[in-house]
């Protein structure tokens, strides 16, 4: 899986000035990399540098010639520092997007057992599946929240069915009938929320969905029936389920 994006690191190094420290690294790096300076952050180990775009989460030298896109674990507990650090980058990425940006289905008690977004596609046979699931889920205490995500992008016709449920007056009723027979009355509004669940899954580097991320940042990639989703919320840890 794309680690980072692509286009951000393509020949982005080149001509990097040798021998900068300290702050001039933070700066130059962010310079080369087109990312705001508070993305770059010294790294878990001496002369490395981690870099956050978004969800996703590298890292690069400080002669700014190497780029690292892999796990660093800390030997002394086993703690896998990067997928923290990753997870904590989806959470905030996810609070840059907004609850007032997602459909929300809240569950039965008060105060959920769990929280669960996740990136849908309408088109999608295995989101409708999860929307079949999503009685029992709530039921059991999971809140889920959805973000459209149009696997074949901007202005086809499973960009427009995600607009048409976005734009409905009852987006809740709109997205469970659209989940049903994948039938959805033309709507037009602002799209910019859909824009957005567009983009993200596009950081993260899947095509296919759903695609799940928990309250502490873990990703659950792809369908897994309500019994043994709601098994692997209530598991410790950060490794994602891929």
């Amino acid at each position: 899986m794309q680690r980072l994006s692509r286009y951000l690191m393509a020949g982005a190094l080149l001509g990097f000035a040798l021998g900068a420290r300290g702050d001039d690294v933070t700066t130059q790096l962010a310079a080369k990399l087109k990312v705001r300076p508070d993305a770059i952050s010294p790294g878990p180990l001496p002369g490395i540098y981690r870099v956050t775009v978004g969800p996703q989460v590298a890292y690069v030298s400080a002669d700014g010639r190497y780029l690292i896109r892999g796990e660093i674990i800390d030997l002394k507990d086993g703690s896998n520092l990067t997928a923290t650090q990753r997870d904590a980058a989806r959470l905030a990425t996810l609070e840059s997007i907004g609850e007032k940006n997602m459909i929300v289905f809240a569950p039965a008690h008060p105060n959920p057992k769990h929280t669960l977004t996740v990136l849908t596609d309408i088109d999608c046979g295995y989101c409708r599946q999860l929307a079949q699931d999503m009685t029992e889920l709530t039921a059991d205490g999971v809140e889920i929240r959805y973000i459209a995500y149009p696997r074949s992008g901007v202005n086809t016709p499973s960009w427009d069915k995600a607009v048409s449920v976005w734009c409905a007056k009852d987006r809740e009723a709109a997205y469970q009938e659209a989940m049903r027979d994948g039938v959805v009355k033309p709507l037009k509004c602002d799209p910019a929320p859909v824009l957005a669940g567009y983009e993200f899954a596009r950081q993260l580097g899947f095509t296919g969905t759903p695609i799940m991320i928990t309250e502490r940042g873990r990703l659950i990639a792809g369908y897994i029936p309500a019994a043994a989703l709601e098994q692997a919320l209530d598991q410790p840890g950060d490794d994602d389920l891929e």
